[in-house]
């Protein structure tokens, strides 16, 4: 380490010696975090925020960011010239702003994409309705830039702070695209963050059949972005689109240089316990950046998606959490419930905005009319257990106990993630360490391959025979067990719930209705086996990291 000191103070002196004075950044129009609270001109700022997609369409040689061709009607893009474009684009920002969203998660990663074999960064747009063409971005960023400006301008003329949601640069192509774009909007203010990639638990190394990243590397990763942002965006804030707690065993998100974590979470069974850790153990500022509750008002009823925007904004609140997104803007047809019905916006009927300049293809839920209320809720500060921490899903064939501690000090690890597959990984399941160290991992058919973390520690993945025996009283075989293939996507909330609404057209008037779950549905077992005691290190990012992250600032300093 001694030989870099003077490289070491050399870039010191680049960073801060050589940097011109700038107005603070309180007195700017920028966003800033103050502790774990978004700041706006020493006014507090909680982004409430609506997932809006888009694609690229050009005409006449120039693009425009569209609204995703699924929007309104979906099987066209209802314009084909910018000016009618923008039409469209103002008349769907001013219905988000009437619902009382502050802020839009631009969704714009789709429309880019990597050639692997050749490492290209490459731009989809489209020529008519059905008909697309892939392009290479850096030869085509001026244009793309300036359609990306048009929108933005129409997000200011509504307030409304953007979250842009990018390809994550993982090429040096990506990356250079990535640079022209934050050295392009380093001056828009409206543009408060930038998401770097979405859900890395699923899209990571995506294109790889080995698609495992040690926690180490993940860090260099981000450390690359972070030194980016700084250089080239320093008045705007770096996140990343986090999904379930299991991405602390490589993405782990309470060692990663963002300025905020943002989470997304499913599945009343899940909420919870995954808002729980995240609000625990992350230590970092976080908010939701994708929930919502699918509703047809058949299977699940419209006042059932409108209780559970309620119930889980509160909860985000209660556990200190600083903003709250949902997905998204208007339904879909894709062709699974979950993706089609999310949406505040159905495809049914027409709605006009307030002044009537702008009628819009679909009809308003009841959720988007509650979202103006939720700023009035307060923080009750109680950030309790959910009653199904250990067994978020109800499963009740198998529970494994163990034990995670520090192999250096031996004291137990709360906040563990402990992830478990069947065999051949068909299903996959999660549980969490107690303030002893403690576990309980429920399944539905017996475990073969386990992966155990947590914040800040290593990561183990092994495969262990765990010998089974019967809980106390039951007395089936093994082979009698039902549902071992049953994955959480289709487990319905609906049966754990202690009391439900008849009707679409109740109203719910409890203040927990969606989150009440039946007790005596998530400590159940018939068989029963021990991990034993588990151990984790903690994780020598100095060893592994810091030294390689110090010459690659000197270098970026350089160029």
């Amino acid at each position: 380490m001694i030989k870099y000191t003077k490289y070491i103070l050399l870039a010191i002196f680049i960073y801060t010696g050589c940097s011109e004075s700038k107005t603070p950044i309180e007195a700017t129009d920028f966003i800033y975090l103050e502790g774990k609270q978004f700041k706006h001109k020493e006014e507090n700022y909680f982004p409430l925020m609506l997932n809006y997609s888009v694609n690229i369409f050009e005409n006449r040689g120039e693009f425009m960011i569209t609204p995703m061709r699924p929007y309104e009607n979906p099987s066209i893009f209802e314009h084909h010239t910018k000016d009618e474009n923008n039409n469209q684009v103002l008349g769907h920002l001013k219905l988000i702003k009437e619902m009382g969203f502050n802020t839009v998660r631009l969704c714009t990663d789709s429309n880019f994409g990597i050639d692997w074999d050749t490492e290209e960064f490459r731009m989809k747009y489209y020529t008519s309705d059905n008909d697309s063409k892939w392009v290479d971005a850096l030869s085509n960023s001026d244009e793309y830039f300036r359609s990306l400006q048009y929108f933005f301008e129409l997000a200011e003329s509504q307030n409304i702070r953007i979250m842009l949601l990018i390809r994550a640069p993982m090429v040096s192509k990506a990356e250079e695209f990535t640079r022209l774009l934050l050295q392009r909007f380093s001056n828009t203010p409206i543009v408060f963050s930038y998401d770097f990639m979405n859900e890395p638990l699923y899209f990571d190394n995506s294109h790889l059949k080995q698609r495992s990243r040690e926690k180490q590397e993940a860090y260099k990763i981000v450390y690359r972005w972070k030194m980016m942002m700084e250089k080239y965006a320093p008045n705007q804030l770096l996140t990343i689109g986090f999904s379930e707690p299991i991405e602390v065993l490589e993405w782990d998100p309470s060692i990663l240089p963002v300025d905020f974590v943002q989470f997304h979470t499913y599945n009343p069974l899940r909420v919870p316990s995954e808002i729980y850790w995240y609000a625990n153990y992350v230590g970092k500022p976080w908010i939701i950046g994708e929930t919502s509750l699918p509703a047809d008002n058949d299977s699940v009823f419209y006042e059932e998606q409108r209780q559970y925007m309620v119930e889980s904004y509160k909860k985000v609140v209660d556990c200190g959490g600083s903003g709250f997104g949902w997905w998204g803007f208007q339904e879909v047809r894709w062709g699974g419930f979950e993706h089609d019905y999310t949406s505040l916006l159905n495809l049914d009927g027409v709605t006009a905005t307030a002044d009537s300049q702008h009628t819009i293809i679909g009809t308003v839920k009841p959720a988007a009319l509650e979202v103006k209320s939720l700023y009035k809720y307060k923080s009750s500060t109680e950030c309790s257990v959910p009653i199904n921490y250990k067994n978020m899903i109800g499963y009740d064939n198998f529970v494994l106990t163990g034990r995670i501690v520090d192999e250096n000090t031996g004291d137990p690890i709360e906040g563990a993630v402990i992830r478990g597959w069947t065999q051949w990984f068909k299903v996959g399941l999660n549980t969490y360490t107690n303030s002893n160290g403690e576990f309980s991992l429920y399944s539905n058919d017996s475990l073969i391959h386990f992966a155990y973390s947590a914040p800040g520690m290593t990561c183990v993945k092994e495969q262990q025979s765990i010998l089974y025996k019967p809980v106390h009283g039951y007395n089936q075989p093994m082979d009698s067990l039902k549902n071992k293939d049953l994955e959480y996507q289709n487990i319905s909330y609906l049966p754990f719930l202690v009391d439900r609404i008849s009707d679409r057209d109740d109203k719910i008037t409890t203040d927990d209705y969606i989150f009440n779950f039946k007790p005596n549905m998530f400590d159940n077992a018939k068989f029963e086996g021990s991990m034993g005691t588990l151990k984790l290190e903690p994780l020598n990012l100095k060893k592994h990291d810091i030294i390689e992250s110090v010459k690659f600032k000197i270098g970026y300093a350089f160029q």
